[in-house]
């Protein structure tokens, strides 16, 4: 029977490891921000690089899981494709095997003072940067405290021979322990707590290194059915990755299986100590698997592109504001801008319906306006909302200029389709009273919606391809709808003296122009926002 002291510290020990990992993940997310992109960019289309970066970021951050989460981030936006992400991926799994090696080490007693000193920074520090350092080490300590833990609670397992002969006679079979790790792994959703307690078992004598070899098998595939099951869950681009991961880990078993004799051999030359062996065989299992999957990742690539599709999942409006993805702000910023660049199609889109109504005599576009102008209202709340999330991060000055811009800009697009809808009010009612404008009055709204057509369109263009030229040009055409506006403003009197406008008419030309103004004005101070975001140099 097992006592309730060491069943308390093996548990206790895996949540703390588990909490551990958490805090140094997130934290060095927050000090890393926006060099993650820059690192990430680097891959271009290179595999090799691609299985260096992944390993590299997943050994700072200590969780492969997070590596994925960012990787889902730029296949969403647009600024990886999957034959990028792969090797990123797979090195990630290699990467994830640090800190398995960690506890092989048996580094533990080390925990207490780096606790103290990640604290001690914490306390003091005033920069934001610092004081996430400081809980950085405050979670690397916890993860050797977990460690210790868990050595502890199996040590004293060791001792209680009815467990252990249940243990050694449970995992001489290869079957059931890859099946039981994996079911493990998936439950804990952590791939490193279940190798470090397969370590521990090997360290005190309990199983052999063969059986541990069945059980690292059995870790590495259930970290493939955890991003399986999110995937599921979920339905974003983490299908294609999860798809992949799973064939990687799927072949790997098979190819291990089949050479397992020689993967023992290999994994006894290693080291002369047990827990060594077994860490040297989760990486090895990696980086071998990594080799032999990585010249074939071009035509699983396509493979997977071709047969899941990923329009469901971009019918989900803004499914791309990925709120894991604000610890890297750069990232998050570009899928805010996304979402932006969105509204203002939706804008443009109120526009031109708004001429077909006026035009074309289309009344029936006005619910349709309508409906856009509350999708509009409900666009705004969820940026405003993952703006701010995102400005509670650390940036450099680019990435701080560009949110303020996005502030800016999505208040203005959501004031510009506010007047949309009005002016789309208003041709309705001047349609329904049958009330005619002049000819002259006429070819002046006419001039007015083609300049702000133009103008929607270069916000779009601007603001997609963050193109100062552009946003000039938008500046250069506000001005000439001023003139226009007022040319109009003229000659409306004119006519109104003259009598050849009466004063019913006159008055909705005078707010359709009003709030056409608006319109203008507020594509005005988008460009304007986007002028702003280059100020940082």
């Amino acid at each position: 029977m097992i006592e309730l002291k060491t069943m308390f510290e093996i548990i206790g020990g895996m949540a703390l490891l588990l909490y551990g990992i958490h805090i140094l993940g997130v934290n060095l997310q927050k000090i890393l921000g926006f060099r993650l992109e820059e690192i990430l960019k680097k891959t271009n289309n290179n595999p090799i690089k691609g299985l260096a970066i992944g390993t590299g970021i997943t050994s700072i951050v200590q969780s492969s899981g997070t590596t994925t989460i960012m990787l889902i981030g730029f296949l969403g936006a647009g600024l990886l494709s999957l034959k990028s992400a792969v090797p990123v991926m797979l090195g990630a799994n290699i990467g994830g095997t640090i800190t398995t090696q960690f506890a092989s080490f048996q580094i533990g007693i080390y925990a207490l003072p780096i606790l103290t000193i990640g604290v001690l920074i914490h306390i003091f520090s005033i920069r934001k940067i610092y004081k996430n350092f400081g809980e950085a080490l405050v979670g690397f300590s916890f993860l050797f405290l977990g460690m210790n833990f868990i050595f502890s609670g199996v040590h004293s397992l060791s001792f209680d021979l009815e467990v252990v002969g249940f243990i050694k006679s449970f995992t001489s079979s290869a079957v059931p322990s890859v099946l039981a790790a994996a079911v493990i792994t998936l439950f804990l959703r952590s791939s490193s707590a279940v190798s470090i307690f397969v370590v521990a078992l090997c360290a005190t004598g309990i199983i052999e290194i063969k059986p541990a070899l069945f059980l690292i098998l059995g870790v590495n595939l259930g970290a493939s059915l955890k991003i399986e099951y999110f995937a599921l869950r979920k339905k974003s681009f983490l299908s294609r990755l999860a798809l992949i991961h799973l064939l990687f880990n799927l072949s790997g078993l098979l190819v291990f299986s089949i050479f397992f004799e020689h993967f023992y051999q290999l994994t006894v030359m290693t080291s002369n100590d047990a827990a060594r062996q077994v860490a040297n065989a989760h990486t090895l299992y990696n980086i071998i698997n990594a080799l032999i999957f990585l010249p074939f990742v071009p035509f699983v690539a396509r493979l997977v592109n071709k047969y899941i599709s990923t329009e469901k999942i971009e019918k989900k409006k803004l499914f791309y504001l990925n709120r894991k993805l604000l610890y890297t702000p750069s990232v998050a910023l570009n899928q805010a801008n996304r979402a932006v660049v969105d509204m203002a199609r939706v804008a443009y889109e109120m526009l031109e319906n708004s001429r077909l109504i006026f035009f074309e005599n289309k009344l029936e576009l006005a619910k349709e306006v309508e409906r856009m102008e509350n999708d509009i209202d409900e666009m705004t709340e969820k940026i405003s909302e993952y703006i701010v999330q995102i400005s509670w991060q650390n940036m450099n000055k680019k990435d701080t200029m560009k949110l303020y811009s996005l502030m800016h800009i999505t208040t203005d697009i959501e004031h510009l389709s506010d007047h949309l809808l009005v002016v789309s009010e208003l041709l309705v009612e001047f349609k329904e009273k049958n009330i005619r404008f002049s000819e002259k009055g006429v070819r002046e709204l006419t001039a007015i919606f083609g300049k702000l057509k133009i103008m929607q369109n270069l916000v779009i263009k601007s603001l997609k391809e963050d193109n100062l030229r552009l946003a000039y040009e938008i500046i250069k055409h506000e001005n000439k709808v001023d003139e226009i506006v007022e040319k109009s403003h003229r000659n409306h009197m004119e006519r109104l003296e003259k009598g050849i406008c009466d004063f019913e008419s006159g008055e909705y030309f005078t707010k359709l122009l009003n709030n056409l103004e608006r319109i203008g004005d507020h594509s005005d101070n988008i460009a304007y926002a986007v002028v702003d975001r280059f100020r940082y140099k």
